[in-house]
């Protein structure tokens, strides 16, 4: 997985309910975009007026990124971010937490490198989801076994960020309801499941995917 391409992507479902909680710029307008892949969500932010900065472990992903004009560095996630404390304002972390072994670790920094009242834009897989439980009361894996080396739920999660002065401000995470696809015969028709914004009171049983949007308190 060190040299995975991730794709000039913004069209997955996270991107859809995640972008929309990205925050217009604020403070010195840097943005730091943890594993950038190809650059898409980079790219939104530049739209917006942010002045980005990538970082991949994935040397093929920074260069696609530099083609871009933005600046990218090659960081193995799982160590030290080569920037001094409180560099940006905001960090975009989408579908990463779940690849790296010390993701803690990868937290720590990220807060390092904020400002104070620094926002975090997060989205990582719900190990805990209805259909996730399902599958291991059937003897299954998850899907995505092998590949992510980190399964997150939800109070642990936000744990582990409140330990590094962040907390959540604002959610929109976003799951799939059971029946509803069948009795609509929404599957049938489209081919796939339709996704509904999930609350907090149900996110823990029912988000796929967690998409949070913090804030360094400390």
């Amino acid at each position: 997985m060190l040299d995975a391409e991730r794709g000039f992507q913004t069209d997955q479902r996270w991107h859809q309910f995640a972008l929309g909680s990205l925050p217009s710029p604020f403070g010195n307008r840097k943005l730091l975009d943890v594993g950038c892949g190809g650059g898409g969500v980079a790219a939104r932010a530049a739209e917006m007026g942010w002045e980005v900065t990538g970082i991949d472990i994935s040397p093929r992903n920074v260069e696609a990124l530099r083609k871009r004009g933005f600046d990218a560095e090659a960081v193995d996630l799982n160590g030290d971010f080569p920037f001094e404390p409180e560099s940006f304002s905001c960090v975009t972390f989408i579908e990463v937490a779940e690849h790296l072994v010390r993701a803690e670790h990868a937290f720590l920094e990220i807060s390092r490198v904020l400002t104070p009242g620094g926002k975090v834009l997060f989205t990582t897989p719900n190990n805990a989801s209805y259909r996730r439980r399902l599958k291991a009361l059937k003897g299954r894996a998850p899907d995505d076994e092998g590949y992510h080396f980190r399964f997150w739920v939800k109070e642990q999660l936000e744990r582990k960020w409140e330990e590094v002065g962040l907390r959540l401000i604002a959610a929109a995470s976003y799951g799939y309801l059971p029946f509803v696809d069948t009795l609509t015969l929404y599957k049938a028709r489209s081919g796939k499941r339709r996704a509904y914004p999930i609350g907090k009171r149900w996110e823990s049983l029912f988000a796929d995917r967690f998409v949070w949007l913090l804030a360094k308190t400390s």
